[in-house]
């Protein structure tokens, strides 16, 4: 999760976003609070393991000025980070839920 991040706040068109909601210190408690929600979410997502009682689309509902375009950057991140970390059979289911999730998000926020 960390290598995501750490990519997301260093790109010019997402990480704006999440430098105003979490900082730009990916160790402080926001973040923090935040990957550890993240963990439960793509646990209980993929692996139908652990507790996630969080509402991942109502949480974007506040942020501003979210496109298409950014949604389709994170993808793009998101993607080539799973690339990265994990073989390609686990590669590919991240992809593929990122690419429902980001697309459920974008639905619900009417983007």
């Amino acid at each position: 999760m960390t290598l995501f991040y750490k990519k997301t706040i260093a790109d010019d068109m997402i990480g704006p976003f999440f430098i105003h909601e979490l900082g730009p210190d990916i160790t402080n408690e926001d973040w923090e609070y935040h990957i550890g929600l993240l963990v439960d979410f793509w646990m209980a997502s993929l692996l139908d393991e652990g507790p996630y009682w969080g509402n991942p689309s109502g949480a974007h509902f506040g942020i501003a000025h979210l496109t298409r375009e950014s949604f389709m950057r994170w993808i793009e991140l998101f993607s080539a980070t799973a690339d990265e970390i994990y073989t390609p059979e686990i590669s590919t289911r991240f992809k593929e839920e990122g690419v429902i999730f980001a697309n459920r998000f974008m639905d619900d926020l009417g983007i």
